[in-house]
């Protein structure tokens, strides 16, 4: 079972809300409890590829065969 990866979207500051978008899924609007709901993903990413695609969206698709 695969959770939520968050990155969050919103702006950081006292009284600030956590809203964030999913790297695997593409879902928005998650809260940081949502971090622990089931995630889809879709594209079957690992969490590392979900890193390197937050990070680099042009980077190449895994096959999420990866640990």
């Amino acid at each position: 079972m695969r959770y939520h990866a968050i990155e969050r979207t919103s702006p950081k500051g006292p009284g600030q809300p956590f809203i964030g978008t999913c790297w695997q899924c593409g879902m928005t609007g998650l809260k940081a409890s949502d971090a622990l709901k089931e995630c889809e993903n879709p594209a079957n990413l690992t969490q590392d590829e979900s890193v390197l695609r937050a990070i680099d969206p042009s980077a190449p698709k895994g096959n999420g065969e990866g640990k």
